[in-house]
C-alpha cells in the first residue's frame, strides 16, 4: 500500500515543477525557498553521511539531527516548500501523498536494521 501511495506522490512531484513557475510574491516565499535549500543540504548531508560510512545501507535510514528518517523526510519537506513557492495545490497534494507513502515505508525499513551507535 505505502508503494503504491508513495509511486504515485513520486510521479506528481516530479512531473507537476515542469508546468509550474516560481513566484517571489512576499515573504511566505522567501521563507519556503530557505526551507527547501535547508531540507536539500541536510539531504545531501545524509548522502555524504551514507557515502562516508562505505555505503552502509543503515546510514540512508538513521536519524540525524534529531530528525527520523532524514532521507524520506527531506524530499517531502522539500516538496511541500516548492508547492508553496509555485503556488501549486496539485503539487502540495502529490507532496503529502508522497509523504504518506514514504515517511511510513522507510521507518519501517529503519526498524528492521541495526542500530547506530
Amino acid at each position: 500500500m505505502y508503494q503504491i501511495t508513495e509511486n504515485l506522490g513520486r510521479v506528481g512531484v516530479m512531473v507537476l515543477p515542469l508546468f509550474s513557475a516560481i513566484r517571489m510574491e512576499g515573504g511566505l516565499e522567501s521563507i519556503a525557498l530557505g526551507i527547501m535549500l535547508l531540507s536539500l543540504g541536510i539531504y545531501s548531508s545524509g548522502w555524504i553521511r551514507y557515502l562516508r560510512n562505505e555505503r552502509e545501507y543503515r546510514y540512508l535510514y538513521a536519524a540525524m539531527l534529531g530528525i527520523p528518517v532524514p532521507m524520506a523526510v527531506m524530499p517531502v519537506l522539500y516538496f511541500i516548500s516548492a508547492s508553496l513557492l509555485m503556488h501549486s495545490v496539485p503539487l502540495l497534494v502529490c507532496s503529502l501523498i508522497l509523504g504518506i507513502g514514504h515517511i511510513p515505508a522507510s521507518i519501517q525499513i529503519q526498524r528492521s536494521l541495526p542500530k547506530i551507535n
